[in-house]
């Protein structure tokens, strides 16, 4: 079995953390997220240790296999750019799913409890596993999601909800309103 990896900074995207989703009408429901790289993100050493844990996935599982002829998890997240917030030409994105829920926590290492404090545009890392599978024909290397950490909350989100302080940082009510009461 391949061994865990963290993966450097990356956008959260399509996230589904704390309830598992069937998108897929599989048997089972999944944990997931997508998870997205810049350009500066996929030159870093993390980036490439997934690269490499993904070759040697598939070279040990399909050895006779040639890689072009399989699917890999890197995908061009710039071809969905425009159709999706977040997904900017130049960027990449893997996809990890898990069919147990991931453990999530903030920059500190505390346990997120809490799907509200979780949301796409966040920065976050994730801990994932490489693994090789044959399903219906079509052969292939994903990630399994182990964890997820969270690094920075103050990005804009990509649902494009505004945050309730900004919604109501309209100047209609003043630290004197708060004083007495309006009925």
């Amino acid at each position: 079995m391949a061994t865990p990896l963290n993966t450097p900074y990356a956008t959260l995207s399509f996230q589904s953390l704390f309830q598992p989703s069937n998108q897929f009408n599989e048997p089972q429901a999944h944990y997931e997220a997508t998870f997205l790289f810049d350009p500066a993100q996929q030159k870093s050493p993390a980036y490439k240790a997934l690269q490499d844990a993904v070759i040697a996935v598939a070279k040990e599982k399909f050895p006779s296999t040639p890689l072009k002829s399989l699917k890999m998890p890197f995908k061009d997240a710039g071809a969905n750019a425009g159709k999706y917030d977040g997904f900017n030409v130049g960027d990449t994105s893997i996809k990890a799913r898990s069919t147990k829920k991931p453990g999530v926590v903030d920059a500190r290492l505390q346990e997120i409890l809490l799907p509200d404090e979780v949301w796409s545009g966040q920065l976050v890392r994730a801990n994932v596993t490489p693994f090789a599978y044959d399903k219906n024909g079509v052969k292939g290397v994903s990630f399994a999601l182990n964890h997820v950490q969270i690094i920075k909350s103050d990005r804009p989100r990509l649902d494009g909800r505004a945050s309730a302080s900004s919604a109501f940082d309209d100047g209609a009510v003043t630290e004197a309103d708060t004083d007495e009461s309006p009925f």
